[in-house]
């Protein structure tokens, strides 16, 4: 059996939109960009379940969370569902051919026992002293993930390296902010819009009371008032995506020093995006909105093996990379996988695909969504800290609308009445003998909802 070298790279809260090679005019991602140039990129490139825990759990099982049961954080996503005859994950399928592993987290202090379980080698990145839990630095994690290299040597390879960077708290200098304050701000919110927010009382409301205050410690301000505000707060997520992109150069870097780059099968992607306002939300990963859900996505094969570069359109999630880095390593891939190998896609950029997909959210929110060509559907189960602003049922129009920002399901109902149905016959298809994990979480309030005590709601 061979096993080709492996890379994966999974950066924290990283958006696509803010990366050169999907389309951005500030100076974010120049390594980034040159590897795009050597790879695949997927536009539309999702993760099935997010944040963070759901969606590694979502990557590491090859299953959706609705199967593996992980679909919140806190103590309801440290544990996989004990789903009958549960097939293994992808390190334990790497770690059972013998080929080596290793992991490089900066997640910090990750209590899931899934996430940890089989690998050869498992690092994580330590705080600075004195720190508090989110500041592992990704040079770091880099000179970590480079020891391990040098210990597998010239043999095949699993390796997996996860980055903190974008995720806050941000801590770069002003130098480093400078450099992206002339580039505006997102289009949404609007000043109308940040108006209208700062009339809420909730978690990552343009006010950010009491303990949300932290979202504002970047910014000489006591609450995103304007336009002006929101662009520093940007800038800021903007520097620490150019400096985690200083920290992946260098990895790859390594790899191409060693001689493994052009046999290697490398990708980058992200556990989940970050919201800026566009819905209310400020900093904050909380919904299925394309902000959070939508990730960046880069695959490059091994040199040997066709692939056609340059963007794919093609609908796709993260359970996708289980079968597909398990499809290039030549690994007997298990039945109970859910997602579908990409190399297809790869090799092919007109090669036919599934025409939907269907997403989860857990956190704040407990939202499904079913994203086609055109329509985005979105069912919320618990609106969570925003009862009055988070509305059970929203349609969106993505080719006119791909911010999201004009519902139209009044003007569609039977399209929302169709997706609704298919989103449900999705549900009996893929989750396990269990009940539907993420209705469970709505059932029993997403995790975040204790955060609402501090706030009187919108």
């Amino acid at each position: 059996m061979y096993a080709v070298p492996t890379l994966v790279i999974d950066i924290d809260s990283l958006r696509p939109d803010h990366l050169g090679c999907y389309g951005y005019d500030a100076p974010t991602t120049p390594n980034i960009d040159e590897f795009a140039a050597d790879a695949v990129r997927f536009e539309r490139a999702y993760v099935a379940d997010s944040p963070c825990m759901p969606s590694r759990a979502a990557f590491a099982t090859g299953r959706y969370g609705i199967n593996n049961g992980v679909t919140t954080h806190g103590s309801a996503g440290r544990s996989l569902a004990d789903v009958e005859a549960a097939p293994p994950t992808l390190p334990e399928l790497f770690f059972e051919t013998r080929t080596k592993t290793s992991a490089v987290s900066s997640f910090p202090r990750h209590p899931a026992t899934w996430f940890y379980h089989l690998w050869h080698e498992f690092h994580q990145a330590q705080e600075e002293p004195g720190e508090g839990f989110q500041s592992p630095r990704g040079e770091d994690v880099t000179q970590l993930a480079i020891d391990a290299l040098d210990r597998h040597g010239d043999d095949e390879f699993f390796q997996y390296v996860q980055y903190w960077d974008p995720h806050g708290p941000y801590r770069r200098t002003d130098a480093e902010v400078e450099r992206f304050r002339d580039h505006p701000a997102p289009p949404y919110p609007t000043a109308d819009q940040i108006d209208d927010h700062l009339e809420w009382s909730a978690w990552r409301s343009a006010t950010t009371p009491g303990v949300a205050g932290e979202a504002l410690q970047y910014v000489d301000a006591d609450s995103i008032e304007d336009r002006e505000v929101l662009n520093e707060l940007v800038s800021h997520y903007d520097a620490e995506i150019r400096y985690v992109d200083r920290c992946v150069g260098d990895l790859l870097d390594a790899l191409k020093d060693r001689g493994l780059y052009r046999e290697s099968l490398v990708v980058i992607t992200a556990d989940h995006g970050e919201e800026f306002g566009e819905h209310g939300v400020y900093r904050e990963h909380w919904s299925t909105h394309d902000g959070t859900q939508r990730v960046p996505l880069l695959v490059k094969p091994p040199a040997d093996e066709p692939v056609e570069t340059g963007p794919r359109d093609q609908l796709v999630t993260n359970v996708d990379l289980a079968p597909t880095i398990g499809d290039y390593a030549a690994l007997d891939v298990p039945d109970g996988w859910q997602g579908e190998s990409l190399r297809p896609v790869l090799e092919d950029s007109e090669a036919d695909w599934r025409d939907r997909i269907v997403v989860d959210h857990g956190l704040y929110t407990a939202q499904r969504a079913v994203r086609t060509d055109r329509w985005k559907f979105v069912r919320t189960y618990h609106p969570g800290m925003w009862p009055s602003v988070v509305p059970e049922r929203q349609l969106f129009d993505m080719p006119e609308d791909p911010r999201e920002q004009n519902d139209v399901s009044d003007d569609y109902p039977e399209v929302v009445d169709r997706l609704e149905t298919e989103m449900l016959r999705w549900a009996e298809t893929h989750r396990s003998e269990h009940e539907d994990s993420l209705r469970e979480t709505a059932r029993e309030g997403p995790a975040g909802m204790g955060l609402a005590e501090h706030f009187d709601g919108v």
